[in-house]
């Protein structure tokens, strides 16, 4: 079975963990990126994608697959998700599985107001969660610092701030 990765950015150790796993099977392992990075030429076979949002991303997936007979598709990047999960039935009329989530349960995950909604729902404990400041204000009463302000959707770690007092928390809020 041959496999393609995309979005492969700089995760060598993924691409090297799947060429692993599919070497006595006599699989190869293909990369695909929008841009040149080093984990491209990890694997067995590359390619330079067009942006994932353009038109001509999907097809461009699909002629790939083809061409070098790749059975499945593995996304390592959470943006690439959505577009091809919502692309899923035209990748499997190729005979292409794609390695995705339905795209309920990814507007789910990549929302964290509709996780926390989906946590709560489902009984599951989670910290509290609050898409405004004044919301906040209002339940600051029942709150303890510090507290841990996270953009409702981003990925990576990325614009995560912990606020030890109110101040702060105006502060990161704005951010």
């Amino acid at each position: 079975m041959n496999i393609l990765l995309t979005s492969v950015g700089r995760r060598t150790y993924l691409v090297n963990y799947f060429k692993d796993a599919l070497k006595p099977h006599n699989g190869k392992v293909f990369a695909a990126n929008s841009i040149e990075t080093y984990a491209l030429k990890r694997a067995d076979g590359f390619t330079i994608t067009p942006p994932i949002y353009s038109d001509g991303y999907i097809d461009y997936l699909v002629n790939y697959c083809l061409k070098y007979d790749i059975q499945a598709i593995i996304s390592l990047f959470d943006i690439d998700l959505p577009i091809l999960s919502k692309h899923k039935c035209e990748f499997e009329n190729n005979g292409i599985r794609v390695v995705v989530s339905d795209e309920s349960v990814i507007e789910i995950c990549n929302d964290k107001w509709k996780t926390y909604q989906f946590l709560v729902s489902h009984n599951i404990a989670t910290p509290k969660t609050y898409l405004s400041l004044n919301d906040v204000h209002e339940d600051i009463e029942n709150l303890s610092f510090p507290l841990i302000v996270k953009p409702r959707w981003g990925m990576g770690s990325i614009g995560i701030y912990k606020a030890d007092d109110m101040d702060e928390l105006s502060i990161f809020y704005k951010k």
